[in-house]
């Protein structure tokens, strides 16, 4: 087991601390881990001397704990999560703790630093992870007061928090644009902070405009709540499977999440930010995109593979989408 503990200050100190606990060397803020410990990097970078991000993008062939340990001043954690589990996920703090043995986590966490939090990743599991480090004198200092306190209660609320946040599909472009990213190129570290502020400020417009609603009406029960939360995850799940040759009836939806029609349809907007069609149609206009990429297959392979029969229609479909036909991304490889 490999075990990591740490007080988070920033993140360019933690990857020193955490190249020591694997005893491979950080270089130009990078750590490439090699087989048979593993494979994959991790990177870290301050924006400025209040902010610093990390990037995980690894599996290791043990198991893995991270434990920091709680500061006395209140520090805010913010990640952006998509880990391929391979056996069992475990994250605790003082007061409650979670095991999941679900493939597949995805979604975004906030923290403060004031409590210890513990997470285990058992072997072979992929990590995917964006995080964001913002110091207290920052959090004091230049986080307006009302917004603050508002940060900090739904912070405060803990593991209550770890399911809320869905990695939504304009997430999940931003998180591809950095795991994509070229390291040799000269501008790459920019690319890379400009997606992870972009993030950040999606993350706290999308809170922002949440707090004043739950405000307003009283707040929704925390258990129906939690509850609604993993419904849409499973329908996020449905519509974003690469097997899916067809929309899915609403009817179907509806019962797999066990709400009315128009509920449902209500909330995935709410918290995704698009209709189920338009977000069914959005994921699978990416995984064309992507099949043309490899240069492996044919427009017409990709057009089928994705349900379309009708050409013509894939084509219109797909400009609309990224502003070119099928057959120019086929032509610029």
């Amino acid at each position: 087991m490999i075990r990591y503990v740490y007080q988070l200050r920033d993140f360019r100190s933690w990857l020193r601390g955490f190249s020591k606990v694997l005893k491979l060397p950080v270089m130009a803020g990078k750590i490439q881990i090699p087989y048979p410990i593993g494979d994959g990097y991790v990177m870290a970078a301050n924006i400025n001397t209040d902010i610093s991000y990390v990037i995980m993008n690894f599996s290791l062939n043990d198991d893995l704990v991270f434990l920091r340990k709680k500061s006395s001043l209140y520090g805010l954690s913010l990640f952006f999560n998509q880990v391929n589990v391979s056996d069992f996920f475990v994250i605790r703090e003082p007061h409650n703790s979670i095991t999941d043995k679900s493939p597949n986590r995805s979604n975004i966490f906030l923290s403060s630093t004031n409590y210890d939090l513990e997470i285990t990743y058992s072997r072979g599991s992929r990590l995917r992870r964006v995080g964001l480090f913002f110091s207290p004198s920052f959090v004091s200092r230049c986080i307006k007061k009302d917004i603050l306190l508002d940060l900090l209660v739904y912070a405060d609320n803990r593991l209550r928090n770890i399911n809320k946040e869905p990695i939504t599909f304009e997430y999940r472009q931003l998180l591809e644009d950095i795991f994509n990213v070229d390291h040799r190129a000269p501008i790459s570290h920019l690319l890379i902070q400009n997606r992870v502020l972009m993030l950040t400020e999606k993350f706290l417009n999308a809170f922002l405009t949440k707090v004043p609603l739950l405000k307003e009406s009283g707040g929704l029960k925390q258990r129906d709540k939690e509850k609604d939360i993993e419904a849409l995850k499973d329908i996020e799940r449905i519509l974003s499977n690469n097997k899916l040759d067809k929309f899915p009836s609403i009817d179907m939806l509806s019962k797999t999440a066990m709400m009315s029609s128009t509920k449902l349809k209500t909330k995935f907007k709410q918290i995704y930010g698009m209709k189920l069609y338009e977000f069914y149609n959005r994921n699978r206009m990416e995984k064309a995109k992507e099949m043309l990429q490899t240069g492996k297959f044919s427009v017409k392979q990709v057009g089928l593979n994705i349900g379309f029969s009708n050409l013509s229609n894939f084509a219109k479909a797909f400009k609309k989408e990224f502003g070119i036909l099928p057959k120019e991304i086929i032509k610029g490889r």
